[in-house]
């Protein structure tokens, strides 16, 4: 039986594996943020996302 998804916008899963001090940060980010840890990695994925908008923002005004 197949599993269902609470929000079917978001079937793709991403796992990693991380050290002990890395998930005490997870952990503590968790507590201080009240979030969830997936919704931390969107976060720092949309993070991620805005830098790399904002770099080949910056490399095309400098060729202009």
């Amino acid at each position: 039986m197949a599993r269902k998804y609470k929000n079917p916008k978001k079937p793709n899963i991403v796992s990693l594996r991380i050290s002990d001090d890395d998930m005490e940060i997870v952990q503590r980010a968790m507590e201080l943020t009240n979030s969830k840890a997936s919704d931390l990695m969107r976060d720092a994925f949309s993070m991620i996302k805005a830098r790399w908008e904002m770099s080949i923002s910056a490399e095309a005004t400098m060729k202009h």
